[in-house]
């Protein structure tokens, strides 16, 4: 095949890509108190003299796989968000991260052009490390899950890799040990329906006892004794939630390396 050819071959295997929306998840009233900054809302905050969003909104640029970018935030912040990026499709929420995402969705669908858009992609507003290479890797084995939600993990060699000295959690199954990501890819269908179930399960997070009899004691065990699959994990969230789950390993830790600690900035910064 010649150069031309060849060129045309890409070109056109190009146009097929699907493009998504992305929701950008910075929603909550939160903020991080550095030295120098004062106190931020996260995103807004600098790591080397970069806001966290701008590397972010780097990482899309990048990315041939998204269309248009929505970022939802709580009322405290939204100010600033429009000083700090006056160009970025902004949506209010004060709820729960569900119904964030839920609100997100509603504000693509008001814009010309996005009524019918079927899935987003998510992304949490602390991952200065993102890539758009990253994000196209998820994006393409998340739609070949077929799945309702898809959601990002990463193996735990490739976090160790890649930024040893950012501390994760880990958690263990038979195909190894992982930590979860920060992105995902979900159907619009599943919203507000799942807002309930999710806040639920958010309620249980601080009391062990409930959330382990919600999922089961069987399930618990197993996987304090290492003998959980991911098969397992996938089917026990698609029952409880009523939809087709599934997990994404990826290899990228990128995506699964966030800044939630202030103390964590400095150790990020030489990374960068």
């Amino acid at each position: 095949m010649n150069t031309e050819m060849r060129n045309e071959t890409e070109t056109l295997a190009d146009q097929r890509l699907f493009t998504y929306d992305l929701v950008i998840l910075a929603g909550g009233a939160g903020t991080v108190s550095l030295p120098g900054q004062g106190q931020r809302a996260r995103a807004l905050a600098e790591l080397k003299g970069r806001r966290l969003l701008e590397y972010i909104r780097e990482a899309v640029r990048q990315s041939r796989r998204v269309a248009s970018v929505v970022l939802v935030t709580h009322s405290a912040h939204v100010k600033a968000f429009r000083q700090a990026a006056p160009d970025l499709l902004l949506c209010v929420c004060d709820g729960s991260m569900a119904e964030c995402a839920a609100a997100a969705i509603q504000k693509l669908r008001e814009q010309p052009g996005h009524e019918n858009i079927t899935r987003v992609v998510t992304v949490c507003d602390d991952l200065p490390f993102l890539t758009g290479e990253a994000l196209d890797d998820f994006i393409a084995r998340a739609e070949a899950a077929e799945a309702d939600g898809a959601y990002a993990i990463v193996r735990k060699e490739a976090c160790l890799r890649e930024y040893p000295a950012l501390r994760r959690t880990f958690f263990h199954l038979k195909e190894g040990d992982f930590t979860g990501g920060n992105v995902s890819l979900v159907s619009v269908s599943l919203f507000p329906g799942c807002i309930e179930k999710m806040q639920e399960v958010f309620a249980l997070r601080k009391n062990p006892l409930k959330l382990a009899a919600w999922l089961g004691v069987s399930f618990i065990v197993r996987l304090l004794f290492r003998q959980l699959s991911l098969a397992d994990v996938e089917a026990k969230v698609s029952a409880l939630f009523g939809y087709r789950g599934r997990a994404v390993i990826t290899e990228y830790a990128c995506i699964g390396t966030d800044l939630d600690k202030a103390e964590e900035w400095p150790v990020a910064e030489k990374y960068l």
